[in-house]
């Protein structure tokens, strides 16, 4: 097979921290809404502080990937639960988000 110059012909491996490509979107916009998490990145270190997830989220399952969004929390709650996910290989899941006061978490 000839080179033909693109990325794709170089088979190159996925990197291991994820990278989402997206709009985001903030936990106060998306309280009382529904929505898919299709995946997430832990460990992540921004402006607010370290060890924050990115949540990768679409409105509906089968909305095409450039509709996606995230969104960053430092949320004990909203970390409890996407590891306790992870673990069970049980993405994507369907969740609401609450917040009381400035607690947020996923129903």
């Amino acid at each position: 097979m000839t080179d033909d110059g693109s990325l794709a012909f170089l088979n190159l491996p996925r990197q291991e921290n994820k990278q989402f490509h997206c709009d985001k979107i903030t936990q106060q916009e998306l309280v009382n809404r529904s929505f898919w998490v299709i995946d997430f990145q832990d460990g992540v270190k921004t402006k607010f502080g370290e060890d924050k997830f990115v949540v990768f989220i679409k409105f509906d399952i089968d909305d095409d990937i450039t509709e996606a969004k995230k969104f960053f929390t430092g949320s004990s709650e909203i970390k409890f639960v996407l590891d306790q996910v992870r673990q069970r290989n049980a993405f994507p899941r369907r969740v609401t988000m609450k917040m009381n006061k400035q607690q947020f978490w996923l129903e």
